[in-house]
Protein backbone atom coordinates (compact mmCIF):
# COMPACT_ATOMS: atom_id res chain seq x y z
CA UNK A 1 0.00 0.00 0.00
CA UNK A 2 1.26 3.40 -0.93
CA UNK A 3 0.57 6.02 1.85
CA UNK A 4 1.01 10.11 0.46
CA UNK A 5 1.15 12.33 3.78
CA UNK A 6 0.42 15.75 2.52
CA UNK A 7 0.32 18.46 5.12
CA UNK A 8 -1.73 21.85 3.44
CA UNK A 9 -0.39 25.03 2.26
CA UNK A 10 0.20 28.37 3.85
CA UNK A 11 -3.04 30.12 5.10
CA UNK A 12 -3.91 33.15 6.20
CA UNK A 13 -3.21 34.27 10.13
CA UNK A 14 -6.57 36.95 10.33
CA UNK A 15 -9.39 34.53 10.08
CA UNK A 16 -11.36 34.68 13.58
CA UNK A 17 -12.18 30.87 12.95
CA UNK A 18 -9.32 28.78 12.96
CA UNK A 19 -11.50 25.92 10.88
CA UNK A 20 -12.66 28.79 8.01
CA UNK A 21 -8.70 30.03 7.55
CA UNK A 22 -8.01 29.42 3.33
CA UNK A 23 -4.98 29.26 1.88
CA UNK A 24 -2.92 32.10 0.65
CA UNK A 25 -2.03 32.67 -3.14
CA UNK A 26 1.44 31.79 -2.09
CA UNK A 27 0.22 28.58 -0.35
CA UNK A 28 -1.50 27.72 -3.34
CA UNK A 29 0.99 28.46 -5.64
CA UNK A 30 3.74 26.17 -4.14
CA UNK A 31 1.40 23.10 -3.03
CA UNK A 32 0.34 23.34 -6.87
CA UNK A 33 4.00 22.75 -7.85
CA UNK A 34 4.47 20.06 -5.56
CA UNK A 35 1.34 18.32 -6.28
CA UNK A 36 2.15 18.43 -10.18
CA UNK A 37 5.86 16.85 -9.48
CA UNK A 38 4.15 13.88 -7.37
CA UNK A 39 2.81 12.56 -11.15
CA UNK A 40 1.66 9.47 -9.19
CA UNK A 41 -2.20 8.09 -9.54
CA UNK A 42 -3.55 8.27 -6.01
CA UNK A 43 -7.09 5.93 -5.37
CA UNK A 44 -8.25 7.63 -2.81
CA UNK A 45 -7.79 11.13 -0.99
CA UNK A 46 -8.98 11.51 2.26
CA UNK A 47 -9.21 15.41 3.61
CA UNK A 48 -9.51 16.94 7.55
CA UNK A 49 -13.22 18.92 6.95
CA UNK A 50 -10.90 22.11 7.90
CA UNK A 51 -11.27 25.14 5.08
CA UNK A 52 -6.97 25.13 4.04
CA UNK A 53 -7.22 21.12 4.16
CA UNK A 54 -9.93 21.14 1.68
CA UNK A 55 -8.59 23.31 -0.42
CA UNK A 56 -5.45 21.51 -0.46
CA UNK A 57 -6.90 18.38 -1.46
CA UNK A 58 -8.80 19.83 -4.21
CA UNK A 59 -5.11 21.67 -5.48
CA UNK A 60 -4.31 17.84 -5.10
CA UNK A 61 -6.83 15.95 -7.04
CA UNK A 62 -6.38 18.57 -9.94
CA UNK A 63 -2.57 17.67 -10.35
CA UNK A 64 -2.80 14.02 -10.38
CA UNK A 65 -5.23 11.10 -11.44
CA UNK A 66 -7.19 9.72 -8.57
CA UNK A 67 -10.31 8.22 -7.69
CA UNK A 68 -12.29 9.41 -4.49
CA UNK A 69 -11.98 12.47 -2.38
CA UNK A 70 -13.46 12.09 1.22
CA UNK A 71 -13.81 14.22 3.97
CA UNK A 72 -12.32 11.80 7.18
CA UNK A 73 -13.35 13.46 10.89
CA UNK A 74 -10.36 11.74 12.51
CA UNK A 75 -7.77 13.76 10.51
CA UNK A 76 -8.61 17.05 12.45
CA UNK A 77 -5.45 17.39 14.48
CA UNK A 78 -7.31 16.99 18.04
CA UNK A 79 -7.47 12.99 16.83
CA UNK A 80 -4.76 10.72 18.22
CA UNK A 81 -3.06 8.63 15.63
CA UNK A 82 -4.26 4.64 16.88
CA UNK A 83 -8.10 6.62 16.23
CA UNK A 84 -6.87 7.67 12.53
CA UNK A 85 -5.13 4.64 11.80
CA UNK A 86 -7.96 2.87 12.05
CA UNK A 87 -10.32 5.24 10.23
CA UNK A 88 -8.03 5.14 7.28
CA UNK A 89 -8.04 1.73 7.37
CA UNK A 90 -11.77 1.24 7.32
CA UNK A 91 -11.96 3.86 4.77
CA UNK A 92 -9.57 2.57 2.41
CA UNK A 93 -10.22 -1.40 2.28
CA UNK A 94 -8.24 -2.85 -0.33
CA UNK A 95 -7.28 0.21 -2.75
CA UNK A 96 -3.40 0.27 -3.44
CA UNK A 97 -3.32 4.32 -2.80
CA UNK A 98 -4.18 6.54 -0.46
CA UNK A 99 -3.24 10.28 0.41
CA UNK A 100 -3.98 12.00 3.68
CA UNK A 101 -4.41 15.94 3.44
CA UNK A 102 -4.01 17.27 6.98
CA UNK A 103 -2.28 19.42 9.77
CA UNK A 104 0.38 19.47 11.81
CA UNK A 105 1.32 18.19 14.69
CA UNK A 106 -1.07 15.57 14.11
CA UNK A 107 0.57 14.54 10.39
CA UNK A 108 4.24 15.06 12.49
CA UNK A 109 3.49 12.35 14.77
CA UNK A 110 1.65 9.84 12.32
CA UNK A 111 4.76 9.87 10.24
CA UNK A 112 7.43 9.64 13.86
CA UNK A 113 5.27 6.63 15.01
CA UNK A 114 4.70 4.77 11.05
CA UNK A 115 8.54 5.10 10.43
CA UNK A 116 10.06 4.58 13.96
CA UNK A 117 11.89 8.09 14.00
CA UNK A 118 11.54 10.89 16.83
CA UNK A 119 9.30 13.79 16.19
CA UNK A 120 12.05 16.05 17.01
CA UNK A 121 14.11 15.15 14.12
CA UNK A 122 11.36 15.30 11.07
CA UNK A 123 10.80 18.72 9.41
CA UNK A 124 7.32 18.38 8.06
CA UNK A 125 6.72 21.60 6.39
CA UNK A 126 3.38 23.23 4.84
CA UNK A 127 2.75 22.02 1.84
CA UNK A 128 5.07 18.68 1.70
CA UNK A 129 3.88 15.50 0.90
CA UNK A 130 5.54 12.22 2.15
CA UNK A 131 5.31 8.73 0.48
CA UNK A 132 5.35 5.45 2.27
CA UNK A 133 5.23 2.20 1.65
CA UNK A 134 3.37 -0.08 4.52
CA UNK A 135 2.27 -3.67 4.38
CA UNK A 136 -1.31 -2.61 5.58
CA UNK A 137 -3.49 -0.59 8.12
CA UNK A 138 -3.70 0.00 10.64
CA UNK A 139 -0.54 -1.76 12.21
CA UNK A 140 2.29 -2.47 9.26
CA UNK A 141 4.35 -5.21 10.15
CA UNK A 142 6.84 -3.10 7.00
CA UNK A 143 7.43 0.71 6.40
CA UNK A 144 9.30 2.28 4.00
CA UNK A 145 10.18 5.97 3.56
CA UNK A 146 10.32 6.18 -0.59
CA UNK A 147 10.33 10.34 -0.78
CA UNK A 148 9.34 13.70 0.00
CA UNK A 149 8.75 16.22 -2.27
CA UNK A 150 10.23 19.71 -1.33
CA UNK A 151 7.13 22.66 -0.90
CA UNK A 152 8.88 25.19 -2.88
CA UNK A 153 10.71 23.46 -5.41
CA UNK A 154 8.61 20.41 -5.72
CA UNK A 155 12.46 18.70 -6.19
CA UNK A 156 12.06 15.01 -4.74
CA UNK A 157 14.39 13.68 -2.09
CA UNK A 158 15.11 10.26 -0.78
CA UNK A 159 14.18 9.34 2.81
CA UNK A 160 12.05 11.50 4.97
CA UNK A 161 12.55 15.28 5.90
CA UNK A 162 14.45 15.40 8.34
CA UNK A 163 15.75 18.52 10.37
CA UNK A 164 19.19 19.87 9.62
CA UNK A 165 21.82 19.47 11.97
CA UNK A 166 23.58 22.38 13.38
CA UNK A 167 27.09 22.92 11.97
CA UNK A 168 29.53 22.37 14.51
CA UNK A 169 31.53 25.89 15.64
CA UNK A 170 35.60 26.22 15.78
CA UNK A 171 36.83 25.72 18.67
CA UNK A 172 38.34 29.35 19.84
CA UNK A 173 42.24 29.58 20.33
CA UNK A 174 42.82 29.68 24.20
CA UNK A 175 43.38 33.41 25.59
CA UNK A 176 46.94 34.40 27.23
CA UNK A 177 45.19 35.39 29.96
CA UNK A 178 43.06 32.61 30.47
CA UNK A 179 43.80 29.42 31.88
CA UNK A 180 42.26 25.88 32.68
CA UNK A 181 39.81 25.72 35.53
CA UNK A 182 41.85 23.94 38.68
CA UNK A 183 45.55 25.01 37.12
CA UNK A 184 47.79 26.52 38.82
CA UNK A 185 48.24 30.17 38.22
CA UNK A 186 51.31 31.45 36.08
CA UNK A 187 53.97 33.01 38.38
CA UNK A 188 53.80 36.98 38.41
CA UNK A 189 56.67 38.77 37.34
CA UNK A 190 58.58 41.03 39.35
CA UNK A 191 57.76 44.45 38.41
CA UNK A 192 60.17 47.14 39.44
CA UNK A 193 58.24 49.75 41.64
CA UNK A 194 58.82 52.50 44.31
CA UNK A 195 60.36 50.06 46.42
CA UNK A 196 62.72 49.11 44.49
CA UNK A 197 66.02 49.83 45.12
CA UNK A 198 68.45 53.07 42.95
CA UNK A 199 71.91 53.21 42.43
CA UNK A 200 73.44 55.63 45.36
CA UNK A 201 75.52 58.74 44.57
CA UNK A 202 78.58 59.16 45.95
CA UNK A 203 77.39 61.99 48.23
CA UNK A 204 74.90 59.07 49.75
CA UNK A 205 77.72 56.69 49.49
CA UNK A 206 80.24 58.22 51.77
CA UNK A 207 77.69 59.88 54.67
CA UNK A 208 75.86 56.44 55.50
CA UNK A 209 79.31 55.53 57.10
CA UNK A 210 79.24 58.63 59.10
CA UNK A 211 75.39 57.91 59.98
CA UNK A 212 75.71 54.56 61.02
CA UNK A 213 78.61 55.73 63.43
CA UNK A 214 76.45 58.58 65.11
CA UNK A 215 73.85 55.87 65.19
CA UNK A 216 75.80 53.79 66.74
CA UNK A 217 77.10 55.73 69.61
CA UNK A 218 73.56 57.32 70.00
CA UNK A 219 73.77 57.66 73.87
CA UNK A 220 77.11 56.13 74.38
CA UNK A 221 80.77 58.24 74.56
CA UNK A 222 81.92 58.42 71.58
CA UNK A 223 85.45 57.12 70.49
CA UNK A 224 88.43 59.03 72.07
CA UNK A 225 86.73 60.49 74.55
CA UNK A 226 87.58 60.40 77.85
CA UNK A 227 85.33 58.24 80.20
CA UNK A 228 83.85 60.48 83.04
CA UNK A 229 85.22 59.29 86.52
CA UNK A 230 82.31 57.86 88.63
CA UNK A 231 81.33 60.52 91.50
CA UNK A 232 83.09 60.16 95.15
CA UNK A 233 81.81 58.19 97.73
CA UNK A 234 80.95 60.15 100.99
CA UNK A 235 80.25 58.05 104.33
CA UNK A 236 76.96 58.42 105.67
CA UNK A 237 76.53 60.50 108.48
CA UNK A 238 76.18 59.76 111.82
CA UNK A 239 76.74 56.06 111.14
CA UNK A 240 72.99 55.06 111.31
CA UNK A 241 71.83 52.41 108.70
CA UNK A 242 70.19 53.28 106.06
Amino acid sequence: MRLYLVRHGIAVDDARVDASRPLTNKGRKRLRKTAHALRERIDLILTSPLVRAVQSAEILAAEVQHGEVLVLEELTPDHPIEALLRAVAKVAGKRPSVALVGHDPQLTLLLSALAHVPAVKLDFRKGAIVRLDLSGLPQPRTVAARYWLKPRSGAKRKGLPLTKAEPKRAAKPASRMSRPRGAPAAPKKKVAGAAAKRPESATETAAKPAAQERQRFMGSPRPNEPIPAPPEAHPPQGGGAV
